[in-house]
């Protein structure tokens, strides 16, 4: 990952979320974030779907730092990390996380 004119390197256990911005997509890690010229939809085919998750259009998560999930206004969850942040899981990938846990929420 090249961010301002240095190169990172990661490893997906270590991303907390990542999330839209634009052309590019902002990978928080820690308490650090790293701009990435990429779009969701390329890292989400790149991704393990076993650990990481799309709870809204312009987020996605690492499972491993979900805390809790918190129901909220129609039909959307909160979704709070080990490290506190909270992020809404929309109600169109509500459907998909019930399916994908194979349980309801």
């Amino acid at each position: 990952m090249k961010s301002g004119g240095k190169l990172f390197f990661l490893r997906t256990d270590e991303i907390d979320w990542i999330e839209a911005a634009g052309n590019y997509a902002k990978v928080h890690v820690g308490g650090d974030s790293h701009l990435l010229r990429e779009t969701m939809i390329s890292l989400e085919a790149k991704l393990d779907p076993d650990k990481f998750f799309r709870i809204h259009r312009s987020r996605i998560v690492n499972l491993e730092r979900v805390k809790e999930m918190q129901p909220w206004f129609n039909g959307e969850y909160v979704v709070i990390l080990k490290n506190g942040v909270k992020l809404t899981l929309s109600r169109g990938y509500r459907e998909k996380l019930q399916e994908r846990l194979g349980k309801p929420l």
